[in-house]
């Protein structure tokens, strides 16, 4: 049986009706997105800083991480603290592990007047070796 041009038109509408409605959906929800107005004067920068979703993100010297720097993950959950650098490496220990992570994966960010250290490497991706007994903290 041969199908007519328009049964194909209408059979394809169909098909493309969940796309067509979930773009308009989407497409209705309002979404926070930047102005594309780049700052060029000290005024506009100024108030673009004022910003509370603002978060300056630099590279980090290997110096600044001295012992006891609680360094955190991407979404801001604590890793552990700096126990200490063996060349390259920077090497974390929280109430368990000890976690070694390259230097080169910890930057750090601002918020406010405030620096905070975060690795670029989740927890669960991390060399890690089990605390003994007697280095666990709290023992």
């Amino acid at each position: 049986m041969r199908h007519l041009p328009v049964y194909r038109s209408v059979r394809m509408a169909f098909l493309a009706m969940p796309i067509l409605l979930a773009g308009g959906v989407c497409g209705a929800l309002p979404l926070a997105a930047q102005s594309g107005v780049i700052a060029r004067t000290d005024a506009e920068i100024a108030k673009a800083m004022q910003s509370p979703y603002l978060k300056m993100v630099r590279n980090i010297s290997p110096s600044e991480l001295v012992p006891g720097t609680p360094i955190v993950e991407g979404d801001g959950a604590v890793i552990g603290t700096v126990e200490g650098r063996d060349g390259a490496t920077v090497v974390l220990v929280d109430d368990r592990y000890r976690y070694r992570v390259p230097v080169t994966e910890i930057y750090a960010y601002s918020s406010g007047d405030v620096d905070h250290f975060a690795s670029r490497v989740p927890r669960k991706d991390m060399a890690r070796a089990k605390l003994e007994v007697g280095e666990r903290r709290g023992s």
